[in-house]
């Protein structure tokens, strides 16, 4: 190739700041340095070259010519290689690029995960996840900790199956991180390593029952009781010796009277009670609390021996009591059932050996009472306080293995050394076997009742366990809440073989109602492999109690004329309870038998506004009664929607917000914490302490 001839004035160079002389090359091309030429080059704007004539300075590239030479490329970082070659290869969504899955690909994450978590998984930015999240309709940032549905969603669009793993899977995986299989631990025990254990009873029942009288009447029967001195101390469980068969066993008693304490207990996942003692007044009979205790102790699937107090009363009836139980599925032996009735008087402590003669039948009978005394210990903690002078105290409840002084023990999210047991008498003991309640000092914060409790090797391994469930937890209470089953899923949950029964409880203003529903519930055809359960059912407002049920037992909650007490709508939001109200018995019975055959279609829900609570009734010839109030809740609007209720039960429904003045003015909204007057049109039925429940309907689509 010729060499160019015309002679081009060379642009300026910013190497030396001198303008190039005339030279025989081409000046360099703009960003790609000088072409070679037989004399000398130019300095370009992006680009140049060394001549004869000047010296030119180019940015970052640069060309060699034969009068002259220019800047060569500046290399790349390994790390901007990397992320232009991921760019490359990664698909783009939402404007960014992430790696996608197959769809069949399967990611792990802990509950409470967060974005930056799922992206280590798939090695993805967090960051374009975020941006993709957002392209999604979800807000959330990088390390904020997200629910089932949220990854699921992230996870169907990127082509992943996300699985949250369950509290139970979570604990499995972290207890094999430190080498820790408890179930290939049963599974290695042989026969000859069991031994006899004492049986675990709780009692349970109506208030005022004398449920505390006979816990103290069979304190009392203790064979054994003279020899330690008598109950000296409490520490929330206790054991007795009592004389069977001309041989002493011993019974261990959970000293928390009440299916509260029972329910709360199940819903950290343990499983103390072995059998349930159910009390029932002779002269009362079977009470609102009677059956709750009842339906708790069934849905637990627990053995129940029941006791018929007060018979020393007059008009006391115990075969009365025996033919109400009966229609709760509780049937007396000598009707031919298998439920052992004990007719008893705390009072006056009669047939308490009959009672406690009966527990130990039902556990022989009906439980297979073994466990391994020859290991480490494992148990339940059954309740903890702190205390100014001993530092945190637990009561603790051996289930297997043998705890001893010195052992190192995780409760929870407590840890160390054990420093002390007491028994229920104050005295010091050096080990508790299986069935042992006891009192143990030395842990390094307060446990929870519930909290599950074993011996490691080393406090360095109890640490580091307890540290990690703590941050478990943590991350847990983050998300957004818990998703349990609801009808619009159920179909969905039976197909995937996740459940095959679907638990209820109903609740109604009058017991007829309940019952009318309740039957015509169980008359639908749910189809086969699939079961219909009523575990509760009750007259009044819908209460914590019956929430904290529905959450261990997955159920749904039907309200039929009645509304949630204070708070339970939060704490059912907070759980991922689905609660459904109905004022007309064949709308609860259609939306029950449409979700059996997964046929419901989209509906609207109803969306509490706010609430007010009455203080003073204002009578007015022209407007009718005006409810001087104050808003406890969110916001009254005038025109919405409004019902009123009056200890919890529904006296005015399908009303309006007709007028609503804050002072001697029109107002449109009135907010919380602030007072205002509220005019319900024609309804005057109102007193002092009603409260005013204001709503809209809003279309829900159904899953």
């Amino acid at each position: 190739m010729m060499p160019n001839r015309t002679e081009r004035p060379a642009a300026p160079g910013r190497g030396n700041d001198r303008p190039g002389g005339a030279g025989r090359g081409r000046p360099g091309a703009p960003g790609t340095g000088a072409a070679p030429g037989a004399g000398g080059g130019t300095g370009a704007p992006a680009g140049g070259g060394f001549g004869k004539g000047g010296r030119g300075r180019g940015g970052t590239q640069g060309a060699f010519g034969k009068g002259g030479a220019g800047r060569g490329k500046q290399r790349k970082s390994k790390r901007a290689k990397r992320q232009e070659l991921e760019q490359m290869s990664a698909p783009s969504l939402g404007g960014v690029s992430v790696p996608r899955g197959d769809g069949n690909s399967i990611v792990r994450l802990r509950r409470g995960s967060s974005i930056t978590d799922f992206a280590d998984k798939i090695e993805a930015n967090p960051a374009a996840l975020v941006t993709v999240l957002f392209h999604l309709g979800e807000m959330a940032t990088a390390t904020q900790s997200l629910d089932e549905d949220t990854f699921a969603l992230l996870g169907t669009e990127l082509g992943y199956k996300l699985q949250v793993v369950s509290p139970e899977d979570e604990e499995r995986e972290l207890l094999s991180n430190f080498d820790i299989d408890f179930e290939a631990e049963l599974e290695a025990e042989g026969d000859d390593d069991l031994e006899v254990r004492p049986p675990v009873v709780t009692v349970m029942g109506h208030v005022d029952h004398g449920k505390t009288r006979l816990l103290d009447a069979i304190r009392n029967s203790d064979v054994m009781a003279d020899e330690h001195g008598g109950i000296t101390q409490h520490i929330g469980a206790y054991q007795i010796v009592h004389e069977h068969e001309d041989t002493e066993r011993r019974i261990t008693f959970i000293d928390t009277p009440g299916h509260e304490a029972f329910t709360a207990m199940r819903a950290r996942g343990a499983k103390v009670t072995d059998i349930a003692i159910l009390v029932v007044a002779a002269d009362d009979g079977v009470m609102p609390q009677t059956v709750e205790a009842l339906n708790h102790a069934q849905a637990a699937n627990v053995p129940i021996v029941v006791a018929v107090n007060k018979i020393d009363k007059e008009g006391a009836n115990p075969e009365k009591i025996r033919g109400q139980l009966t229609e709760y599925g509780l049937v007396p032996e000598e009707y031919g059932g298998d439920t052992m009735f004990v007719d008893v008087s705390a009072r006056e402590n009669l047939n308490i050996d009959e009672l406690l003669e009966a527990v130990l039948l039902t556990a022989d009978a009906a439980l297979d009472m073994r466990a391994n005394p020859n290991k480490d210990a494992r148990g339940i903690a059954i309740e903890a306080n702190l205390d100014k002078g001993r530092g945190a105290v637990a009561t603790v409840l051996v289930q297997s293995g043998t705890l001893r002084v010195g052992d190192t023990i995780v409760a929870g999210t407590a840890h160390g050394r054990v420093r002390a047991m007491f028994d229920e008498d104050g005295g010091n003991i050096t080990e508790a076997g299986p069935s042992r309640p006891v009192q143990v000092l030395g842990l390094s914060n307060v446990p929870r009742a519930g909290d599950t409790f074993f011996v490691t090797g080393d406090e360095r391994t109890a640490r580091q366990i307890a540290e990690k469930r703590e941050a478990a937890d943590r991350n847990a209470a983050l998300a957004k809440r818990r998703k349990r089953i609801s009808l619009e899923d159920f179909d969905q949950a039976v197909a995937a073989g996740k459940v095959d029964t679907l638990n209820l409880i109903l609740k109604g203003d009058v017991s007829g109602a309940v019952e009318a529903l309740e039957d015509s519930l169980l008359k639908i055809d749910v189809g086969e492999g699939v079961q219909l359960r009523v575990i509760h059912r009750g007259v009044g407002a819908i209460t914590q109690n019956d929430v904290n049920l529905a959450t261990v037992d997955n159920a749904i909650i039907i309200g039929f004329n009645v509304k949630p007490a204070e708070r339970v709508a939060d704490l059912a939001d907070r759980e991922g309870v689905d609660m459904r109200f109905y004022s007309v018995i064949y709308g609860a019975i259609d939306d029950i038998e449409l979700a059996l055959k997964g046929m419901l279609k989209p509906e609207y829900e109803e969306v509490q506004l706010g609430t007010a609570e009455i203080r003073e009734i204002f009578r007015s010839s022209k407007f009718g009664n005006i409810a001087g109030s104050i808003v406890r809740s969110g916001t009254i609007r005038r025109n919405s929607k409004a019902r009123v209720l009056r200890a919890g039960k529904v006296i005015g429904e399908n009303l309006t917000v007709d007028s609503l003045k804050r002072f001697k003015d029109d107002a449109t909204e009135v907010r919380d914490g602030f007072e205002c007057g509220i005019g319900l049109g024609s309804f005057n039925d109102l007193q002092a302490e009603d409260i005013i429940e204001t709503f809209e309907m809003r279309e829900k689509p159904r899953a």
